[in-house]
């Protein structure tokens, strides 16, 4: 076990070594300023406009706005880092030297998974803490101190279920796992965690974090009260809960992951 951990460090330090490319560094790049950008477009609209309610409006609205932007390219640096665990290797023709190791092909399954966690925490911490120095400086709202820490443990939390779930669907669906990824999250997070009710919504990650979320920032959701949000989906659990759930679905995802690449025959070679 020790040496498999030790090969999946290496694997995750030789990805990001060797991963990182001037175009991928230029992705990262524009995922990580992405959400500071529009969320400056925004204050400058505010500033602008001849009314201070839009600015009154932007600034309630403000932790929604990063939330939802930084989620967006945390997802989508996780499908390009997490998704393509299997299809890279078989693509470059080095899967039969992976399989051919002892512990091989869950060194780099996890290594791979650590790679890709580390890559998208790195590009949210990127556009955190500029999201928290453009509120704190131009709109002078709330605690800043509290925003970042508060939006750096929801994070790490998302990048570490997202990318144990995308690393799964790497493994199960080699060449449409991008594809499949995007599902997921438009089925189980826009769909099913949008439903009213107390049981369904709740098998989505995204409650989970939403609830993590509102006991650290607050009420900040766009429904009218908290009251007439429980109304409709129920009571919330203790965070401790709602964590341990995160956790233990990133492991579940992870051994399953590690299962199915351990088990499954994968094609090195394609006729034309």
């Amino acid at each position: 076990m020790k040496t498999i951990l030790q090969n999946a460090l290496a694997t995750c330090l030789f990805e990001i070594r060797s991963s990182f490319t001037v175009q991928r560094s230029s992705v990262s790049l524009v995922l990580a300023l992405f959400p500071p950008t529009m969320l400056g477009l925004l204050i400058l609209g505010a500033k602008f406009s001849r009314t201070g309610a839009s600015s009154s409006i932007l600034q309630d609205f403000t932790s929604l706005l990063t939330i939802t932007l930084i989620g967006l390219v945390s997802l989508l640096s996780l499908i390009l880092w997490a998704t393509p665990n299997v299809s890279a290797e078989l693509e470059g023709k080095s899967w039969v030297f992976i399989a051919s190791r002892p512990g091989g092909r869950i060194s780099i399954f996890l290594g791979k998974f650590l790679a890709a966690f580390s890559v998208s925490y790195a590009v949210c911490i990127v556009s955190i803490s500029l999201c928290t120095l453009l509120i704190d400086s131009q709109l002078k709202a709330g605690e800043p101190v509290r925003f970042w820490t508060s939006l750096a443990g929801i994070f790490f939390l998302a990048c570490l279920v997202y990318g144990g779930i995308f690393s799964l669907l790497g493994v199960l669906f080699i060449k449409r796992a991008m594809t499949f990824s995007v599902g997921f999250v438009i089925g189980s997070d826009i769909i099913m965690g949008s439903v009213p009710g107390v049981l369904m919504n709740k098998f989505s990650i995204r409650y989970h974090l939403q609830e993590i979320s509102l006991v650290w920032l607050g009420w900040y959701l766009p429904s009218s009260s908290e009251e007439a949000y429980r109304t409709i989906f129920g009571d919330g659990y203790s965070v401790t809960a709602h964590i341990c759930i995160i956790i233990g679905v990133t492991l579940a995802t992870l051994c399953l992951g590690a299962s199915a690449i351990v088990n499954r025959e994968y094609i090195t070679a394609y006729q034309d």
